[in-house]
């Protein structure tokens, strides 16, 4: 199965996509939640209160494979991984569907955490990434916050990719602070024309406050988030042991991208610390799992001799995340 998603064997690739991702949203499209998920800003409510728990999965399930699709062609168009591969897809649709996927803060932020990300990764694609882009990414971090309170963490990494980049200016600067100020100037002053300012920013308090670092579940549950960890740490470390085989502009990017990393963890800390909430790193664990078994140099899981075991690997993981979701959801 792994060798159809080296060869570009694309029909093969969306089925083996499509199938894992009906399979592990089964659950949810046969008991949809009856609430919203909790967690995020009064914009998130507002746009998604008024959907059935039916329509609201179908809007979740289409939303998680564009945002697959997303990563997968900014991945391609900054020569992160090789054209024709949807392993990153792939990847991204297990982390987002572990546990009981629905429609939820955490998938509605990552869209705009990614076109913050595709903006960082201009820069070494242009002679000069452009205060418009600088504007525009801190303005797509500023409305992941917005839809999702706690991913204001990723504010710190943001901050260091742009160090990563030499953007030291403080025009860099001054376009970084209105950015991501200005989605909250427009909320907050809808807010204050319609008398809600206090009540919606009290909840917005209570929301980013409102952090715990708290471990619980079963021991499938942490069996589940050991392997899932296990994948990640495993595809970091492939990711940095290639640096010293790529380009300048490689290694930024593949350190902008791993910086995330630490984003999701002071996320997951917000959310639940373990078992892992999967969503919380979807986008470095698409990343770094491709990595890892997309890799064919001499250390990667890709020589030659190891291909049996690899393909093992593989498909053992699919049928693993699956199952898991099936029987014993994270949540």
């Amino acid at each position: 199965m792994l060798k159809s998603f080296r060869n570009n064997n694309i029909i093969v690739q969306i089925i083996v996509v499509l199938a894992v991702a009906g399979l592990m949203w089964a659950n949810s499209f046969a008991h949809p939640a009856s609430t919203p998920a909790l967690g995020g800003g009064s914009l998130y409510y507002w746009l998604t209160g008024a959907l059935s728990p039916t329509a609201a999965n179908i809007l979740a399930f289409i939303l998680m494979l564009a945002e697959g699709v997303l990563l997968t062609s900014i991945l391609y168009r900054h020569k992160l991984i090789g054209q024709g591969t949807l392993l990153p897809l792939l990847f991204f649709v297990i982390a987002m569907s572990l546990g009981r996927p629905m429609l939820s803060p955490i998938l509605l932020g990552t869209l705009f955490l990614l076109l913050a990300i595709e903006q960082l990764l201009l820069t070494t694609t242009l002679l000069s990434i452009g205060l418009d882009k600088t504007f525009g990414a801190a303005a797509c971090v500023g409305l992941a916050a917005l839809l999702c309170p706690n991913m204001v963490v990723f504010i710190i990494p943001f901050i260091i990719s742009m160090f990563n980049y030499s953007l030291y200016g403080w025009r860099d600067w001054t376009m970084f602070i209105l950015g991501f100020l200005a989605p909250w100037i427009v909320v907050e002053t809808y807010y204050w024309v319609c008398d809600e300012l206090f009540y919606r920013n009290y909840l917005l308090l209570y929301t980013i406050t409102d952090f715990h670092l708290r471990a619980g579940g079963n021991l499938v549950q942490w069996l589940a988030s050991i392997v899932f960890l296990l994948f990640l740490v495993s595809g970091i470390l492939r990711a940095i042991s290639m640096s010293r085989n790529h380009n300048i502009n490689f290694n930024k990017n593949v350190t902008t991208l791993l910086l995330f990393t630490l984003g999701s963890m002071a996320l997951a800390a917000y959310n639940r610390f373990f078992p892992v909430a999967a969503a919380d790193y979807a986008i470095p664990f698409a990343c770094c799992a491709t990595y890892l078994f997309m890799e064919t140099g001499p250390s990667g899981m890709g020589r030659q001799r190891k291909e049996f075991w690899t393909n093992l690997i593989f498909i053992a993981t699919l049928l693993f995340f699956v199952i898991i979701n099936w029987f014993e959801p994270l949540y």
